[in-house]
């Protein structure tokens, strides 16, 4: 009797340790990894972060900011390596590299990155003083030029588009700036230009046009035309107006950015998470105006990469992908 008793009393504390298991890894932190504050892809991280862990009390992600693309792709590839869960917002052209093992991920591909879905459209500004002598693209050589963290989207497309107007790495001062140093060099005249990216309107850009004169340089549409041979890169045009100081539209890039995760991430978690962006996607859209093109009809847009079978799963049912 006394046997029993002991085993019944047993298999109870197994049961509540199971439990308290259980309930810690419900509630573990789950990281979302975004690029740094004053860019647009920092908002909308904090849009997902916020919508999700206001309604869905079992699972908690926290933002945690990069320094850049490969530093979150890094970060990303030691979770898959520990069977953990991670997300994370980045351009669909640092994907698609870092899957295949393409330039700066040649030595260390990430087989198991996958596509959760598109979440907006980004541009990319050159941005110098009013007064400055650079008029084009052409006119960067020799010149101090801020291009973002080492290994992010805005350095490897800032180095691409002046390349392709004729400014190799070697032929100008490129700074390894955050957007805070960019905006500061260009106000300090530490800095002859710099690169600045987001969806419209780039809070970083407002702010400096706000209170500085400055202005952003025209793509040359030569250039432009040549993208089609790229499929994550598009031309567009910041709209007169649509900025102090924009008396006129200019032509500039853009590209895709998409949200992701590890392909060891749980299917329901996935499934759970897409699912409840888009049925709470008017508080997501709040956040800020690029969050409105989270939509059924661009989840693909610019993804070259599997889809996590959780995704995939819910937006079959939303019929965003063919059954």
């Amino acid at each position: 009797m006394v046997l029993k008793g002991a085993s019944i009393l047993f298999a109870a504390v197994l049961l509540f340790f199971a439990m308290i298991a259980g309930s810690q890894a419900a509630n573990e932190l789950i990281p979302l990894y975004t690029l740094p504050a004053g860019g647009t892809v920092y908002v909308l991280g904090a849009g997902i972060v916020n919508v999700s862990n206001k309604n869905m009390p079992d699972i908690k992600l926290v933002q945690q900011a990069g320094s850049g693309t490969l530093d979150i792709t890094r970060k990303m590839m030691q979770k898959d390596a520990q069977k953990k869960e991670s997300f994370g917002i980045f351009a669909t052209v640092d994907a698609f590299n870092a899957y295949k093992g393409n330039n700066e991920y040649a030595r260390k591909p990430f087989a198991n990155l996958r596509a959760v879905t598109f979440i907006n459209s980004t541009e990319l500004y050159l941005v110098v003083r009013a007064d400055s002598p650079i008029k084009s693209y052409k006119d960067c050589k020799s010149k101090r030029i801020g291009i973002g963290a080492a290994g992010s989207t805005v350095s490897n497309t800032a180095l691409f588009l002046l390349e392709q107007h004729g400014v190799a790495k070697n032929a100008f001062k490129a700074q390894y700036y955050s957007y805070r140093e960019v905006v500061e060099g260009i106000q300090d005249n530490s800095l002859d230009g710099g690169f600045l990216a987001g969806g419209f309107p780039i809070a970083a850009y407002t702010e400096l046009s706000t209170n500085f004169n400055v202005r952003i340089v025209p793509v040359d549409e030569a250039i432009l035309k040549k993208l089609t041979d790229y499929p994550y890169y598009y031309r567009t045009v910041v709209k007169a107006k649509s900025y102090k100081g924009v008396d006129k539209d200019v032509p500039v890039m853009g590209f895709s950015v998409a949200l992701h995760t590890n392909a060891n991430a749980s299917p329901d978690l996935v499934y759970k998470v897409i699912k409840n962006l888009f049925e709470h996607k008017t508080d997501y859209y709040a956040i800020h105006s690029s969050a409105k093109e989270l939509t059924v009809q661009n989840v693909q847009k610019g993804i070259a990469i599997p889809f996590h079978p959780g995704a995939e799963k819910y937006l079959k049912e939303i019929g965003a992908l063919k059954k």
